[in-house]
């Protein structure tokens, strides 16, 4: 597995749950952790903008959350939510963007996935004239402020900043109901063969760290990496946490169960986490947080659990 294949997978954590490694879906398995910057080009600002395209399932969620969802009349591949999302044009996959499509929908804001969507995609737009308004989430924090700023371009400002102050409320909150926990040690997998996880920048270690939970492999230098399961034995996790799809996930929790030294596998502590809330930066994202730390309560209460 290539370096080159690694840096192109991980911008699509956000495109939708982990699929096969096999063929072009495997752009769409890893996380694109990416700096937070909302900067419009060719934007009127005496114009509210009546018709989006979006460029990203994550951006796409975040404009309904901001209460605009109804000026959206384009998206890209797995944009398939809220439900609503499903009946919006197609324009092509976030890395491949059908130009055609675009023009004939006539959007007056597109808003882009700057480190995801081919840059030459990007500048074609612009030189068509086309206003383009970027997403870069990069924290948990940047999510309600995304959704924040999106109210402020579309005019929803009412609903956009009541759903922000709630998420940020929400963040709050978590961190105080847990901060005093002790603290567990979690591993995250993504991918079975090769053995795949997460490091300490991603969204969901983020999240692990308002639970009270450290990333095993919160050191790891790039936001995704192959590891070995010796590794996972050396560092061995009070608990092991499983994305990917729903029909992959019993199979990989039981092939754990050979591994009969590790801690979670002793305290039967693995648990299946829904790949879909947790691979894209959204509303959904922040409010599957507290489940998520209910579940590291277990662990943490677990009577068997060795020290």
């Amino acid at each position: 597995m290539s370096l080159q294949r690694l840096n192109v997978a991980f911008k699509a954590l956000c495109i939708q749950p982990l699929v096969a490694l096999i063929g072009a879906k495997w752009l769409l398995i890893l996380a694109g952790l990416l700096t937070f910057s909302m900067q419009p080009t060719s934007a009127n600002s005496e114009t509210t903008p009546q018709r989006v395209i979006s460029l990203a399932p994550h951006i796409t969620e975040m404009l309904f959350s901001a209460g605009a969802g109804d000026k959206l009349v384009g998206v890209v591949d797995y944009s398939n939510y809220p439900e609503a999302a499903l009946q919006i044009e197609n324009i092509g996959a976030y890395n491949a963007i059908n130009i055609e499509k675009v023009i004939q929908l006539k959007p007056d804001l597109i808003i882009a996935w700057q480190s995801a969507n081919r840059p030459k995609d990007i500048e074609k737009l612009q030189k068509l004239g086309f206003s383009v308004l970027f997403s870069h989430p990069e924290k948990l924090e940047d999510i309600p402020n995304e959704i924040r700023t999106f109210g402020k371009h579309l005019h929803t400002q009412t609903q956009a900043n009541t759903t922000a102050k709630q998420l940020e409320n929400q963040l709050i909150a978590i961190k105080q109901r847990y901060q005093s926990e002790p603290t567990i040690s979690a591993f995250y997998q993504i991918w079975n063969a090769p053995l795949m996880t997460i490091n300490g920048q991603q969204f969901l270690s983020q999240a692990l760290k308002l639970c009270a939970a450290e990333n095993v492999f919160a050191d790891l230098p790039m936001l995704a990496a192959e590891v070995n399961i010796e590794s996972v034995i050396k560092r061995n996790p009070d608990t092991i946490l499983i994305g990917g799809e729903q029909q992959m996930q019993q199979a990989w929790l039981n092939d754990w169960q050979k591994w009969k030294t590790l801690k979670a596998v002793q305290n039967r502590q693995i648990h299946l986490l829904d790949a879909d809330t947790f691979q894209r930066p959204t509303q959904r994202f922040i409010e599957g947080i507290d489940g998520l730390c209910q579940t590291l309560m277990q662990v943490r209460n677990s009577k068997n659990l060795i020290k």
